[in-house]
C-alpha cells in the first residue's frame, strides 16, 4: 500500500517540477515589454509582489509597461558587465 503512495506521490510531483521548470524557461529573461518592446519598470511594493518573489526564490519578477500597460512576470534581469575601454590609438587585433 505505502508502495502505491510513494509511486503516486513521486511521479506526480516529478511531473510538476518539470511543469514549472518549462514554465520558468519560456518567461522573458530581458526588460523589453513583450507586446510593443519597450523598456519595462520592476514592480515590487505590495504584498503579493513580495510572495511572489519569495514563493520563486527571487528568481522571477512582476514587471510593468508604462507605454502598453502589459503586467507580467519575467526572469530576473542580470545587468550586462561594462564594455571593456579601447584606449585611442590602440591597435584592434584581428582574428587570424
Amino acid at each position: 500500500m505505502w508502495y502505491y503512495l510513494l509511486f503516486f506521490f513521486v511521479t506526480v510531483g516529478a511531473k510538476l517540477v518539470m511543469a514549472l521548470v518549462m514554465i520558468y524557461y519560456l518567461l522573458p529573461n530581458d526588460r523589453l515589454c513583450a507586446e510593443c518592446d519597450s523598456e519595462t519598470f520592476l514592480l515590487g511594493g505590495n504584498r503579493w509582489a513580495r510572495l511572489r518573489t519569495r514563493l520563486f526564490l527571487g528568481r522571477v519578477r512582476w514587471r510593468w509597461c508604462p507605454r502598453c500597460g502589459w503586467e507580467g512576470m519575467s526572469r530576473r534581469v542580470v545587468d550586462a558587465p561594462p564594455a571593456a575601454e579601447v584606449r585611442a590609438g590602440s591597435p584592434i587585433r584581428g582574428g587570424r
